[in-house]
């Protein structure tokens, strides 16, 4: 799958809960973390704080590789890895691309 565009779903935040990043669904009355996104290291903060901010796919692995100071390819698996848990998680909505890379 060639993701074009990813958006966050509303409802859907970051938060700090005992010195550990989760997301959360803000309709959740338990406030439990999302199942298989227990918590999130300083990476995943980065991206979903650059995809709150509406920074395009296209554009994530060369930020990426930039804030953490890693080649392309680490950060494209890195994104990649995020990506699907958010997919997993049902917290993103995506539009895909017929052919060609991120």
């Amino acid at each position: 799958m060639i993701i074009k565009h990813v958006r966050l779903k509303p409802g859907f935040v970051l938060k700090e809960l005992g010195g550990e990043f989760c997301i959360f669904d803000e309709r959740d009355s338990q406030n439990g973390s999302l199942n298989g996104l227990p918590s999130v290291n300083e990476t995943c903060i980065f991206l979903w704080n650059s995809l709150e901010r509406g920074t395009k796919v296209t554009d994530l692995v060369s930020l990426l590789s930039a804030e953490k100071d890693i080649d392309e390819e680490d950060a494209t698996l890195e994104l990649e890895e995020f990506l699907a848990k958010l997919i997993h998680g049902n917290v993103i909505e995506i539009e895909e691309s017929g052919k060609g890379d991120w």
